[in-house]
């Protein structure tokens, strides 16, 4: 394992809603008393540590520690990439596909991370803007969907690679994932599963209404454009980042996807592979049963 340089300013992000998520920052407390952290406002407050700090503040550490699940991670990552500062994955919900320790390795895992005992993980995100709705710029790590919005009308969509026509598509909407976003929703619809290594984009449609459509990968440097159409004026197309993010769309309009130019910076303790998490995780692949 790299050895890197120690680590003396810590950032601790979570869920303080989860009971959990306090009693795991009151043993952390204990695990980080040499060193100076900083706890967020909810988890602070929750947790009876005083004011706490803002996420912005938690960018000016030399690593952050999250509580929580697979969200949690995503949430950290939209929030801290633009900072360049590493994340470790505490997992405290069902999955922690993104997360790297456990609770009970808190006592053995943190000093040694603290020590430099770790290594880290970078992965490609995306930014999304949605013609004529925000100025804004949304990023994100994992995937991003457009989808009718609850109305029982399939969308009429567009796409587009740099310029080039790919297809027209009747669907209940469409994803486009990142490697990291392809073991999640996009899986679910039918989506091949991406390295987290590769530089790529995967489009999925959402129950196409055709024989044709299959999940489409393309390189990270094109630039998708996805045009949209809704025929129900009662009922508006959502964009959801993320499966957090959501912003009602206009009866027609366009998203342009490109890859952005922050990326996802994952502290690693174990050495375990995607290929253990991916199997593990998600159980791919066991032998067949002796039976």
């Amino acid at each position: 394992m790299a050895k890197n340089s120690e680590i003396s300013r810590v950032g601790v992000f979570g869920d303080a809603r989860k009971s959990s998520v306090i009693y795991t920052a009151h043993r952390l407390k204990n695990i980080l008393r040499d060193v100076e952290v900083l706890w967020t406002s909810e988890i602070s407050t929750a947790a009876g540590f005083g004011e706490g700090t803002s996420v912005e503040m938690l960018g000016e550490t030399d690593i952050i520690i999250t509580l929580g699940g697979d969200g949690t991670m995503l949430a950290a990552a939209r929030n801290f990439a633009k900072f360049g500062v590493p994340i470790l994955g505490v997992n405290m919900g069902r999955l922690g596909f993104l997360t790297d320790l456990l609770p009970e390795e808190l006592g053995t895992a943190i000093p040694a991370i603290l020590s430099g005992e770790y290594w880290v993980e970078e992965r490609m995100m995306f930014d999304a803007h949605a013609d004529g709705v925000s100025e804004e710029i949304l990023i994100g790590l994992n995937e991003i969907t457009i989808d009718k919005g609850g109305s029982p009308r399939i969308l009429h969509l567009t796409v587009y690679i740099s310029g080039c026509l790919v297809s027209h598509i009747w669907s209940d909407g469409i994803i486009v994932a990142t490697p990291t976003g392809s073991t999640a929703y996009s899986m679910a619809a039918g989506g091949a599963i991406l390295s987290p290594k590769m530089e790529a984009f995967i489009i999925t449609a959402l129950a196409p209404y055709t024989l044709a459509i299959r999940p489409l990968i393309v390189n990270s440097e094109d630039q998708i454009e996805i045009h949209y159409r809704s025929s129900d004026v009662e009922r508006s197309p959502h964009l959801v980042v993320d499966g957090q993010t959501t912003l009602e769309l206009p009866q027609e309009g366009a998203v342009i996807i490109r890859k952005s130019q922050y990326r996802a910076m994952f502290a690693k303790y174990h050495r375990r592979s995607f290929y253990d998490v991916l199997r593990t995780k998600l159980g791919w692949g066991p032998p067949p049963s002796a039976r």
